[in-house]
């Protein structure tokens, strides 16, 4: 009888699900895939791949020698909009030389729990409001609001005034009161009950038109708004339409960092236009979205053939300018990682799990790169079937023969497509 299982909780018709069944078997002799334990496994080693709420938070704490599970507990430095500037924030304020200073696009915090206080938030947020003032004489900066706890895209808007941004809030507000009006008997979410009755959990609803990329249907307290990166790349060869790298970091244990390889490139789906010279939609007074928004989720039916590349393969960049790119993002996504260390409570490396996160990054028009957001559990979908063997499998394939198999008493097999950007001992510091 094995005494290795593998615990595989995902739905078993899932995309991923044959990808971590066939990873850890490969990587690991023996190992049975189960989706639920019995009394006969008791004293077994176990690795679990599943949603976080599946996850055995007890055993990661109490059992370090015979469990390793998928996610860590504690992370939100990272993966919260908010606390993710805060942390950075706070680390270069300590580290003025460090490249995250240039490689994060200015952020400002907004705390807004209806539209009619959005005044009395620009109050406290005096330096966007500045900003904002300053634009209209002359629109000079464009910016970019951010939900902190949404994902996939959900809820971003573009703006340059304190008018557009009102209308941004408004509009959240008349989407909440048709959504609540339809389903008043919703019950109250986990998210709910951790951050107040008052505060609605951040749920989102998909509109059919196709300048609506689904709007929050309660009041968010937490917003993230950014400079919007004027001087992007655009490549002819793709059409000049914007794109952002997708790249998959590996943290585990108590702490290395590993970046893979094979990153992806996703466009918009229309040429890039200077949001500056954009007029507002007349119906909902928005700036369109389509040739700025380059998450792929949001795309749906309309998402093409161009919309996902692999990064490698981009035509209109040379190979110096590739290796240039990927060497900046390592530093970055290193650097990146020990500002999360410093961030207390908020990020905490168990040396018996490990993550996948997926990390989105810019690149200027000068190749370098600017940092946009932390995605844990990321939606690994997107890839496609067309680059899923070079990138989805060879991903999960890595991660089992270098991180998983030497919990199980089995030698790491280094890939070539993982590169170490930090190596940090901070067990037994928590």
């Amino acid at each position: 009888m094995s005494e290795h299982i593998g615990l595989v909780t995902i739905d078993p018709e899932s995309y991923l699900y044959p990808v971590v069944e066939s990873a850890l078997t490969a990587a690991i002799p023996g190992i049975k895939i189960k989706k639920l334990l019995d009394d006969t496994d008791k004293g077994k080693k176990v690795v679990q791949y599943g949603e976080y709420e599946e996850l055995d938070f007890d055993r990661i704490m109490s059992d370090t020698e015979n469990y390793l599970a998928c996610s860590y507990v504690y992370r939100k430095a990272l993966i919260r909009k908010h606390f993710l500037a805060n942390t950075i924030a706070v680390y270069t304020a300590k580290n003025p030389d460090s490249i995250l200073r240039t490689a994060v696009p200015e952020s400002y915090n907004l705390e807004v729990d209806y539209a009619e206080f959005l005044d009395d938030s620009l109050d406290d947020a005096y330096e966007l409001r500045c900003e904002l003032e300053a634009n209209e004489e002359k629109v000079l900066k464009t910016f970019i609001l951010k939900p902190s706890m949404s994902d996939r895209g959900q809820g971003i808007r573009l703006f340059r005034s304190i008018d557009e941004l009102q209308a941004i809030f408004d509009s959240f507000e008349e989407d909440s009161s048709s959504d609540e009006e339809e389903d008043d008997e919703t019950e109250i979410s986990e998210a709910e009950k951790t951050y107040g009755e008052s505060l609605k959990a951040p749920t989102m609803v998909e509109k059919d038109d196709d300048d609506n990329n689904g709007v929050i249907t309660s009041q968010l307290r937490h917003f993230i708004v950014q400079q919007y990166i004027p001087n992007v790349l655009l490549l002819p060869e793709h059409e000049n339409r914007k794109f952002h790298i997708r790249t998959y970091v590996i943290a585990s244990g108590a702490l290395k960092v590993h970046v893979f390889k094979e990153m992806l490139a996703l466009f918009a789906l229309s040429p890039y236009t200077d949001p500056s010279t954009l007029s507002v939609n007349e119906e909902d007074s928005m700036i369109p979205l389509h040739g700025h928004l380059t998450n792929t989720c949001l795309q749906g039916e309309q998402k093409d053939e161009n919309s996902v590349h692999l990064f490698w393969q981009l035509k209109g960049l040379s190979d110096v300018a590739k290796e240039q790119i990927y060497n900046e993002l390592c530093e970055v996504t290193g650097e990146l990682f020990k500002a999360a260390l410093g961030g207390g409570i908020f990020f905490q490396p168990l040396p018996n799990a490990f993550e996948i996160y997926g990390l989105d990054f810019l690149v200027t028009e000068d190749h370098h790169v600017s940092l946009l957001e932390v995605n844990a559990y990321p939606d690994f979908k997107q890839t496609g079937e067309v680059f899923k063997r070079v990138v989805i499998d060879e991903l999960f394939n890595s991660v089992a023969h270098t991180i998983v198999a030497p919990f199980f008493g089995n030698p790491a097999t280094e890939s070539e497509k993982l590169k170490l950007v930090l190596e940090k001992d901070v067990s037994g510091g928590w």
